[in-house]
């Protein structure tokens, strides 16, 4: 291997070695600063003095001299307080977490290859031999960086354990979510098959039937007198060759069918094989990315330690379930919301301690992170038992930016969401920024979860996360809305219901659904999304509906149909459609159309802000049969001319289509049309040709017409105002809403 090469395995190792070892000088140095009993004390002190000369060794095998100077500094030290040499202080503590703190800085500047000129280890290595009075550690000698102390196994034949690059993991996982799609796609090809083998047996059954009929029919007889000459007797041989055709027909057909069934049993017994060598792999993949729930926290008990000194107040930190497993990406997209909570409760929700008394309570406050497992799905809470949620402070910071007041206490509580807002009086390094819960509730939603919270003024808050155990795959349904296909994660589906006229009511100014329970408020999901052209399908004067929750919050969907339930292999959106908010992936179907995953909090939200337009019991009422606008579009491409008709159709409008301008003057003269669609550059009759014949006729002369064409010149816009044109859409400016806006006005 080239030395180069060695030489960045080597730090790639070193790194990964770091991070381990400033996670255990943190965890030591805090359960240090509680106060343990001796001989925990002791064992503590020992394992620091290892973790710091094992990372001076690893340090001057990959030639890091400024964390290998350090870590010689940090062992002195460490040293003199096993001999009793120096002495535990608030201040030594303070130098302690700092030194902890500078080399995590230094692993993250190497990491992203920056130079370490500048890096707080500079002026923590003299402080720290100022301290014990010992010099600069010896120059490492020349040769081949040597592999790091510490990655050397106690015992050379112990190999129960490796340590796996995350991203060959990632890669590994994402192969064999791939395989999910390939046995959807395989049971979807047998099931197809079976289908063929069930219309070959009816073949084969109407066959029998017929054949008997047709050899009656065509029996050869004595009869004469039909005919005479060679046509006579072309005539008989046909007739005595059908029943050979008739045989050799039916021979066929029976080795069809034989063959059909010869290949759905070998499509059904590689589906098996697929299965049986898919999901165990499949789970043994998930299995090795899952991670105790304590690794999302490494960093918090430091974080509320260093939060409690700066703020002045004391409180205690506990985390209870960390033995419960998520997935490692979830865990590591769990971090920032977690540090946002447990630092707003630190700032915002915890009092001091001079407050708490007057308050009757203990001068210590309580700060509880806790993860419970609920079937395929994680909760994880944070509470704390400071004062509350300030919703008078809400009510103004709200006034002040201009935002609607609700009356209702848990809406206006739930502005603590909005991008930007905060309480805070004072903007510092914890908060007053109007970062945080925003980005708590995006993140989390992101991962296919959901925030909830409840408090009690005067006695504390408690915020859940609500995720699922894994990304990789989710169990979805499948609902159409507006024409589309739309997929929702089935943990956030409550159940499914039918609404009817007698099912609604209203409630605190919102339409509900009234059946069963509390109410429900209930929405059309494709004008929650801002979709046009829905229509209610009914069976038994009933439309189909989704109940969705997020956390405790709920609202009845009504959709157009509800389709399957399956499981799916989920894709991010990519940075392009990054900021649409009721979308948190797409997922691609065996039959290849890409469907988006909805968001279960954002859908909720808007339909809990969706007001009293009460448009649903309107829908079903059994109104008066109102003709549809006919539109005819005109283009010579099949892709153009498709686009066109599916856009206008699902705004609700009747489209025909036709492919030049001469079949377009046809079509209108036999069944007439609301509004003309037409491109400019087509045969026979072009869209200004067309136009202008529109224009000069009697029966059709104030029909609208729009233009839409690449054809983007002044001159080609002078002659379609020339010709008579309503509008002039530019395809390279052409947007949906554009041409729905046109067509709605000129309508």
């Amino acid at each position: 291997m080239e030395k180069d090469k060695l030489i960045q395995r080597l730090m790639a190792t070193f790194l990964g070695e770091l991070e381990d070892h400033v996670r255990t000088l943190n965890g030591d140095l805090l359960a240090l600063e509680k106060g343990v009993g001796p001989e925990e004390h002791d064992r503590r002190l020992t394992t620091l003095f290892r973790t710091a000369h094992s990372l001076k060794g690893a340090a001057r095998s990959v030639s890091v001299r400024p964390i290998e100077e350090a870590c010689h500094a940090l062992e002195e030290l460490l040293s003199r307080l096993r001999e009793g040499q120096l002495s535990w202080s608030s201040e030594l503590f303070a130098l302690l977490f700092e030194a902890a703190d500078a080399l995590a800085e230094a692993g993250k500047r190497l990491r992203e290859q920056s130079d370490l000129r500048g890096a707080k280890l500079e002026e923590l290595s003299p402080r720290l031999r100022g301290l014990i009075g010992t010099r600069s550690v010896p120059p490492a000698g020349p040769g081949l960086p040597r592999a790091p102390e510490s990655s050397v196994p106690s015992e050379p034949g112990d190999l129960s354990s490796v340590r796996v690059q995350a991203e060959r993991l990632d890669a590994l996982l994402r192969r064999s979510s791939e395989l999910l799609v390939a046995r959807r796609r395989s049971e979807l090809r047998s099931g197809e098959i079976g289908a063929l083998e069930e219309f070959v047996g009816n073949w084969q059954d109407d066959w029998k039937r017929s054949r008997k009929a047709l050899r009656d029919v065509l029996r050869p007889t004595d009869r004469t007198g039909a005919g005479s000459g060679s046509d006579a007797a072309a005539a008989a041989l046909a007739v005595r060759s059908l029943p050979q055709v008739l045989e050799k027909a039916d021979e066929n057909l029976r080795k069809l069918a034989v063959d059909l069934e010869r290949l759905k049993a070998a499509v059904a017994a590689d589906y098996r094989i697929l299965e049986q060598t898919a999901a165990p792999l499949d789970e043994g993949l998930r299995k090795l990315r899952m991670l105790p729930f304590a690794q999302a926290c490494e960093g918090l008990d430091r974080a509320v330690r260093d939060l409690a000194k700066s703020g002045g107040k004391e409180f205690a930190f506990r985390l209870e379930g960390g033995g419960v497993e998520l997935d490692r990406s979830i865990l590591e997209r769990l971090k920032d919301p977690l540090l946002h909570l447990v630092r707003n409760a630190a700032d915002h929700g915890l009092e001091a301690p001079e407050e708490r008394r007057k308050a009757g309570k203990p001068a210590q406050g309580k700060l509880t992170v806790q993860a419970a497992l609920q079937g395929s799905r994680v909760e994880i809470s944070v509470e704390d038992d400071g004062r509350g949620l300030d919703l008078a402070r809400i009510r103004e910071q709200a006034r002040k930016r201009k935002i609607d007041v609700p009356e209702d206490p848990e809406a206006l509580a739930r502005l603590i969401f909005m991008p930007g807002f905060s309480t805070s009086p004072l903007i510092t390094e914890v908060s007053g920024r109007g970062v945080g819960l925003d980005v708590v509730k995006s993140r989390v939603e992101s991962l296919h979860g959901t925030v909830s919270f409840s408090f009690q003024p005067g006695r504390g808050t408690r915020f859940a996360l609500t995720v699922p155990l894994t990304l990789s795959t989710v169990r979805v349904l499948l609902v159409g809305a507006a024409g589309q296909v739309y997929a929702i994660v089935g943990t956030s589906v409550k159940k499914l219901v039918r609404a009817g006229i007698g099912d609604l009511g209203q409630a605190q100014g919102r339409e509900v659904f009234l059946h069963g329970g509390s109410p429900i408020p209930v929405v059309s999901l494709a004008e929650t999304l801002g979709l046009r052209g829905g229509e209610l399908r009914r069976a038994s004067g009933k439309v189909p509906a989704v109940v969705v929750t997020a956390g405790d919050r709920e609202a009845a969907l009504v959709v157009d149909d509800v389709q399957a339930e399956q499981e799916v292999v989920v894709k991010t959106l990519g940075p392009r459609l990054g900021g649409l908010r009721t979308a948190v992936g797409a997922t691609i179907l065996a039959s290849g159309k890409v469907v988006l995953l909805l968001s279960a909090g954002e859908l909720v939200d808007r339909a809990l802000g969706s007001g009293a337009r009460g448009t649903l019991a309107a829908s079903l009422a059994e109104p008066a049969p109102v003709a549809r606008k006919r539109l005819l579009v005109v283009d010579d491409s099949v892709t153009t001319r498709s686009l066109e008709r599916s856009i206008l159709e699902s705004a609700g409008y009747e489209v025909q289509a036709a492919v030049d301008g001469q079949e377009a003057w046809q079509i209108l003269q036999e069944k007439g049309a609301d509004l003309i669609i037409a491109d400019v550059e087509m045969p026979r009759m072009d869209g200004f040709t067309l136009a202008q014949t529109i224009r000069s006729s009697k029966r059709f002369g104030d029909l609208p017409v729009v233009l839409v064409t690449a054809l983007g010149s002044e001159r080609d816009k002078a002659r379609g105002i020339e010709v008579g044109a309503d509008a002039y859409l530019v395809k390279s400016a052409f947007d949906q809403k554009s041409l729905l806006e046109t067509v709605e006005r000129l309508l």
